[in-house]
């Protein structure tokens, strides 16, 4: 239970650095990897990173996956804090 738990709340935090990059600077100024992550994720918010990866055109293995979602969650946190500099 505890795993499903934070399994969940990671997608929730994915979608809402994902969010915030659509709506800070859109997603096409992204590399087609990071973009097309993106969108899946967005399009499919339960989806394992696993079955993520097997989506992909090549597919890419769980850690490939979990690597472009951290580079975006990395983004996001940059883009808020040039924000909150401003």
């Amino acid at each position: 239970t505890a795993n499903i738990g934070k399994t969940v709340a990671a997608a929730a935090k994915q979608i809402e650095d994902i969010q915030y990059i659509e709506c800070n600077m859109g997603l096409r100024g992204l590399a087609k990897g990071l973009r097309e992550t993106a969108e899946l994720r967005l399009e499919y918010p339960d989806a394992s990173l696993q079955e993520l990866g097997q989506m992909l055109n090549p597919p890419i293995g769980k850690s490939g996956v979990n690597h472009r979602l951290r580079k975006l969650s990395i983004l996001a946190a940059d883009l808020k804090e040039k924000r909150s500099e401003q």
